[in-house]
């Protein structure tokens, strides 16, 4: 069932006794990791929602009633995790290394032994790979609608931006952008200064700027990031094709690998080459979102700009 020893020699050869503790170990690490992962999706499906609705209904301008309650989901999710690693570190291992140290490489049961490692090993990444899952899709909960908070900051700069009066004269003053910070408008009529004081939710544009930019050219972002994923992906498989070379005699099979790598390694140069520039398409739109929507930080942003693409 689990794959420890080839079953079409299981008639020819006799199966030592010890063997049947390193089944009995994995298969009680299997069950264990079942359990555990079945805990982890019931743990994490009833999170998420609640603190989807937490960081909607928190009206603290910095969140910090759903970050605490977030982080606290996170330490949750990693003892999880944590109690597999220990797990796998006391229960596997160990015995991994008991017999691999009383059994010589050179016995034909050693495979038995390597094999047991290998499968329990394969196991613990399935297991890591549905704990990323579930870690990725409560990171999810931290991404705002801020196409939402814009429009309401917009909202209220189209209600209040001819409401303001000169505290001398009465006059009406229009306020024609929207101010990040304590601002004084001159009135036209008896050019006295009114210092104008933008609310939290005028101020709050400043902080969520760069991340709606972000948000609108995230597509941008991911084209880049599946890019550079590309050039390591293909970097491993041209590396597993030249292992593979090492104990093949047969020219005609060693000439199609060469053919392979060679291919292999032009798309991996490509991508090498393409990643700076989808990062740069990605940065120089982002950028521009940014300024689009704090105009007045256009200056600041581009030294941010240029300062990001030496690097």
């Amino acid at each position: 069932m689990f794959g420890l020893f080839n079953k079409s020699k299981q008639s020819e050869e006799v199966v030592p006794e010890w063997y049947a503790e390193l089944q009995e170990s994995q298969e009680r690490w299997f069950s264990f990791l079942e359990k555990l992962e079945a805990k982890m999706e019931e743990f994490a499906t009833a999170a998420i929602p609640e603190l989807k609705q937490l960081l909607e209904e928190d009206d603290d301008l910095y969140k910090r009633t759903f970050h605490k309650v977030y982080s606290g989901v996170n330490g949750q999710l990693n003892n999880i995790r944590e109690k597999a690693r220990d797990t796998y570190e006391e229960k596997i291992i160990s015995v991994y290394y008991h017999y691999n140290s009383k059994i010589s490489v050179l016995s034909k049961h050693h495979n038995l032994v390597s094999d047991f490692r290998n499968n329990c090993s394969d196991r613990h990444n399935a297991f890591e790979n549905k704990y990323d899952y579930w870690r990725k899709q409560i990171d999810k909960t931290k991404e705002r609608d801020l196409e939402i908070e814009y429009q309401k900051i917009l909202s209220e700069f189209e209600t209040i931006k001819d409401k303001f009066k000169c505290t001398q004269c009465g006059g009406n003053l229009t306020i024609d952008k929207i101010f990040l910070i304590e601002t004084y408008v001159s009135c036209p009529f008896c050019q006295t200064q009114n210092t104008f004081t933008p609310s939290t939710i005028g101020r709050n544009l400043q902080n969520i700027a760069r991340e709606l930019a972000e948000q609108r050219t995230a597509h941008l972002k991911e084209e880049f990031e599946n890019e550079v994923d590309k050039e390591r992906d293909l970097y491993h498989e041209h590396h597993t094709l030249s292992l593979s070379t090492i104990h093949e005699s047969n020219k005609s099979v060693l000439n199609e690998i060469q053919i392979k790598m060679e291919d292999l390694e032009k798309q991996r140069q490509f991508a090498i080459q393409n990643a700076p520039k989808l990062r740069q398409i990605y940065l120089r739109a982002m950028y521009d979102e940014w300024n689009k929507i704090t105009p007045d930080l256009k200056e600041h942003n581009e030294k941010m700009y240029l300062n990001q693409l030496k690097y």
